[in-house]
């Protein structure tokens, strides 16, 4: 399974596991990044290929909330 493009302008949200911490980027960043520092609590976090699929598709699955 591959990531989708499709979500490459929508805005994901990561908790960061330290200290929950929303991280809020587009998919394109969450896609290209391996690692990352969380601007909260300054800890270094790796995303993996299956935390990013699976980031994906949360994302993907989430009900609309537009208006």
């Amino acid at each position: 399974m591959s990531i989708s493009d499709e979500l490459r302008d929508a805005s994901l949200r990561y908790e960061c596991p330290n200290c929950h911490q929303p991280i809020i980027r587009n998919g394109s960043w969450f896609k290209a990044v391996s690692t990352f520092q969380c601007d909260a609590c300054k800890t270094k976090l790796r995303l993996g290929y299956s935390a990013k699929l699976a980031l994906f598709e949360r994302h993907d699955k989430a009900p609309f909330s537009g208006a």
